[in-house]
């Protein structure tokens, strides 16, 4: 089971950033966003990732930073069966109940 960003349409717009989730929690909203710099391949970006966490009468910034591979549902698919493995099928968020798309396949036979 594998499960992805809806990266196919994401590929296309290449957005620069998500919009600020606000969760709550014991000492106050906490915002989070991402900012994304999209490489000159169009398949990766840097990744920042904001956390604003309240704290009395100011904000902790909390930043962790990563490279994504923006793999397509296809790219995606190739891969998992050159890996050998079958029965491929991918779950939308409106069959699997969640939010984004779910990959499911078996492990090939081994011979003997």
């Amino acid at each position: 089971m594998i499960t992805v960003r809806a990266y196919d349409e994401t590929r296309q717009t290449r957005p620069t950033a998500t919009p600020p989730q606000v969760t709550e929690t014991r000492d106050g909203q906490a915002i989070t966003f991402q900012l994304w710099r999209w490489h000159e391949d169009g398949e990766r970006y840097d990744q920042e990732h904001f956390q604003l966490i309240p704290a009395e009468n100011t904000w902790h910034v909390r930043v962790r930073r990563s490279t994504c591979w923006a793999l397509t549902t296809p790219q995606l698919t190739e891969f998992v069966a050159e890996a050998g493995f079958t029965n491929i099928t991918w779950h939308s968020p409106a069959s699997s109940g969640y939010y984004q798309p779910v990959l499911t396949a078996q492990r090939a036979p081994s011979a003997q």
